[in-house]
């Protein structure tokens, strides 16, 4: 019976123990340290992370008013409403294990990490006005994003699509009128301080737009692909991107130059 009774609080009082060392022994600034260097890989990457409002709930929880990222010290985008369960067990190989929920603007954020390792995030019904970032790179106006974001070691690899696209403002270079695309997805990468676009396509009234290069630094360093259809273009639009083109309905722009809020044509 003593051997039972000794067994049987050993499995009581290891939780309790585990329990006791989250409340005391980890302090509210060592979570928020762990998960603004695990976002900016420790400074070297151009992503940083800053938590308002953290706390920790009893049962391995954690809550905070709001992670502000930025790429490049340009405001990337605010997650609200954050909430995180942490799995205990991952704490023993120095790792950082927790799935977490939160709200882009009125859209949904769920996820699930192991920090430095990998993690996987869903985004939702995020309006494009909720993520500045876009602001910053010229795209203003209305449309829902669905994003699947994952992280590999140092490695960020993102996938969007915006299928009712409806944009006011114009990207720097682009003589077609942005507006006149309703539906945007795209493929990008950062690592360190580049940002890869695979390829951002953009479709629409008056023809498709493919934008591919690199961001580093927050120097951009991009090409602007335009396959108008025939007829669709005005004569200003026309004589705008003539010299721009290589072949028959195909023009490639450069968009050079640091990343900043432009006007619209």
């Amino acid at each position: 019976m003593s051997r039972f009774r000794y067994i049987l609080y050993t499995v009581i009082g290891i939780p309790f123990f585990l329990i006791l060392i989250w409340l005391v022994a980890i302090p509210n600034s060592y979570i928020e340290t762990a998960i603004q260097d695990a976002i900016s890989n420790n400074g070297t990457s151009a992503v940083n992370a800053s938590v308002e409002g953290l706390k920790k709930g009893i049962f391995f929880t954690v809550y905070a008013d709001s992670i502000d990222l930025d790429i490049d010290n340009v405001t990337a985008l605010t997650i609200t409403d954050i909430s995180c369960k942490i799995n205990p067990l991952y704490f023993i190989n120095k790792q950082f294990a927790f799935s977490i929920e939160g709200k882009i603007g009125a859209g949904d954020l769920r996820g699930s990490f192991k920090l430095p390792e990998y993690g996987n995030l869903r985004i939702e019904g995020v309006d494009i006005m909720s993520v500045p970032y876009l602001s910053s790179a010229g795209l203003e106006g209305s449309g829902l994003i669905s994003s699947e974001i994952k992280l590999l070691n140092n490695s960020i690899d993102i996938i969007f699509n915006i299928p009712d696209a409806d944009i006011s403002a114009s990207l720097n270079g682009m003589p077609l009128p942005v507006n006149s695309f309703h539906k945007i997805q795209g493929s990008l990468n950062l690592i360190d301080n580049i940002i890869n676009i695979k390829s951002i396509s953009l479709d629409g009234d008056k023809g498709y737009a493919r934008l591919k290069g690199d961001i580093t630094n927050g120097i951009m360093n991009l090409a602007l692909e335009l396959m108008p259809l025939s007829g669709k273009l005005d004569s200003f639009e026309s004589a705008l991107i003539r010299s721009y083109q290589r072949s028959a309905g195909y023009y490639i722009i450069p968009i050079k130059g640091p990343l900043l809020k432009l006007p619209s044509l």
